[in-house]
C-alpha cells in the first residue's frame, strides 16, 4: 500500500522535504523569541541556558520528522553511528568532512543517538550567507553559531569572541568545524584539484583540501586558559554495501 503511494509522489518528495525544513525553521524562530525578555532583565546566562534548550527542542522536530520520517521512511536511508562517544560535559573541537549539504543533519542524528543532551551543547561553524535564511538564520544566530566570511582577519575575530563568550557562560560546548569550508561538488572538486596541482600535492578523490588557517587559529584559541580540550575527528560517508545507508564514524579522540 505504502510503496505504490511513494512511487506516485516521489517527484514531489524533494519539494516536500525543503518546504518542511523551511516551515519548521520559521516555527522554531517563534519558540526562540519566547525567552527574549530574560535579556531585558539582565539574566544573560539564564537566557543562554533557555536558548540552548529551546533551539535544541526545535531541532528535535527535524531530527524526528525529517531524519526518521523523510530520510528513513520515504527515502529508505539509515544513519549508522560508530566509534567513541562524544562527552557532553567536556569542551571539544569536532572536525568533519563535508560530502553533502546535509552533513549537519547527519551530525545531529549522530549526536542524538549518542546522547540527546549533546544537541543543546553543540555549536556549528557555517557560511555567513546562511545567517540570512528565513527562520533558520534567526534561530542559528540565537543559538550563537559561528558565521564565517572566509576572510581570515574577520573570521579570527569571530572565533575569538565566540570562544570567550562560551567560556563566559560557564558551560562546555562542542564546536563543529568543516575544515574543507564547503560541501563536495564537481566545481569545488575541480578547485581542490587545481590547488593540489599548483602546490604539487596528491589528488584527492573523496575529499577537498582543507582550509588550515582557521582550524589552527581556533585550536590555538581553545587551548588558551583551558587545561584540556577534547579533539574529535568524524568521518561521514555512504555505505559501499548499502546505497541508502549513511555512516558517521568517530575516528578518534585526543586531548589538545
Amino acid at each position: 500500500m505504502l510503496r505504490p503511494l511513494l512511487k506516485l509522489i516521489r517527484p514531489l518528495l524533494g519539494w516536500i522535504f525543503g518546504i518542511t525544513i523551511l516551515w519548521t525553521s520559521v516555527f522554531g524562530a517563534y519558540i526562540v523569541s519566547i525567552f527574549v525578555f530574560l535579556i531585558l532583565l539582565g539574566k544573560h546566562k539564564t537566557w543562554r541556558s533557555f536558548m540552548d534548550r529551546s533551539v535544541s527542542f526545535w531541532m528535535m522536530v527535524p531530527i524526528h520528522l525529517i531524519l526518521q520520517g523523510f530520510l528513513e521512511l520515504l527515502f529508505g536511508m539509515r544513519v549508522r553511528v560508530s566509534g567513541d562517544e562524544i562527552e557532553y560535559d567536556e569542551p571539544a573541537l569536532i572536525i568533519m568532512n563535508h560530502r553533502t549539504r546535509l552533513d549537519w543533519m547527519y551530525m545531529w542524528s549522530a549526536l542524538y543517538q549518542m546522547n540527546p543532551w549533546l544537541i543543546t551543547s553543540n555549536k556549528i561553524s557555517l557560511k555567513a550567507q546562511l545567517q540570512s535564511l528565513p527562520g533558520a538564520g534567526f534561530g542559528m544566530s540565537a543559538a550563537h553559531y559561528l558565521f564565517l566570511q572566509r576572510n581570515m582577519e574577520k573570521d579570527a575575530v569571530t572565533f575569538d569572541s565566540a570562544i570567550e563568550y562560551y567560556r563566559g557562560m560557564d558551560n562546555n560546548y562542542q564546536l563543529l568545524l568543516f575544515p574543507e569550508g564547503t560541501d563536495k561538488s564537481p566545481w569545488t572538486t575541480t578547485k581542490s584539484q587545481e590547488y593540489a596541482k599548483k602546490h604539487g600535492l596528491k589528488q584527492l578523490k573523496h575529499l577537498l583540501y582543507p582550509r588550515v588557517a582557521g582550524f589552527h587559529h581556533l585550536l590555538t584559541k581553545m587551548r588558551e586558559g583551558s587545561s584540556e580540550n577534547i579533539f574529535y575527528r568524524l568521518h561521514s560517508q555512504s555505505s559501499a554495501n548499502h546505497s541508502n545507508s549513511k555512516s558517521v564514524r568517530i575516528l578518534d579522540q585526543s586531548l589538545v
